[in-house]
Parts: C-alpha cells; structure tokens; sequence
C-alpha cells in the first residue's frame, strides 16, 4: 500500500484562497495558466495584507479585488506565476501539490462550493499529518 501524501509545510488559509482564485481566473476569466497563477496570488495577498494591516493600497477594495476581468492586468504588479510556484507549491511540495492539493481543491470548486466553505475544513486533515520535528 503506498504511503499516503502529506504537506512538507502546513497549509494555510492563504494557500486555499490563492488555489481557489487561480482555478476561478482560468475558468471564469479564462486567464492563460501563468497568468491564472499570478491572479490568484495577488488576490491572497490583498486580502492577507488587509487581515494584518499591511494594506498594498489603500483606496483597493476587496469588492473591486474580485470584480471581473480588468483590462488593466492590476494584479500583475503583485504576484507572477513563479513566485505562486514558489510561495505555494514549493512550499507544501510539488507532489503534495499536484496529487492531493489541487485536485482537492478543483474538486470542491467544480462542485460550486464557496471558498469560505472549504478554508478550514479541507486544511484540517492534512495539517495533521505534518510531523514536527521537536
């Protein structure tokens, strides 16, 4: 029986938010994958940011943050495709990622479930899994 995967990291709420806004940049918005990345990336730091005072721009809402496509590509200036592999994937672990993490999430999406619905809830197993080194 193969072991089952786990995170390398504990997987946070910013990592489900920056999943579930890059799968609804390629479906909704039909953003190429790069670009998907990099939306969902700027998004979870927006939001992140405002959660701890660390607000990017003051006069951006969380309302316009998650309007539709806007031309003007204003989430480019906070994240790329790279840094998500590298904040995201990288950290949890490309494995963990592509077998468990994404699909997971895909899942949930697919099934129409709201990102405040599956934030904690589909964290929790995996979060417990991690071994930590005493």
């Amino acid at each position: 029986m193969e072991e089952e995967l786990c995170p390398k990291n504990y997987i946070r709420r910013f990592d489900v938010f920056a999943e579930y806004n890059r799968l609804l940049a390629l479906n909704k918005y039909k953003y190429s994958p790069e670009d998907a990345k990099a939306y969902g990336l700027a998004l979870a730091k927006i939001i992140a940011g405002r959660k701890f005072k660390k607000i990017l721009n003051p006069t951006f809402s969380q309302k316009e943050a998650s309007l539709k496509k806007d031309s003007k590509l204003w989430w480019k200036k906070f994240g790329s495709a790279k840094e998500f592999d590298k904040e995201i994937v990288e950290r949890m672990g490309k494995e963990f990622y592509e077998k468990v993490f994404s699909p997971t999430i895909k899942k949930a999406f697919e099934e129409g479930k709201k990102y405040t619905q599956i934030r904690d809830i589909i964290r929790v197993p995996w979060n417990k899994k991690i071994k930590v080194e005493k």
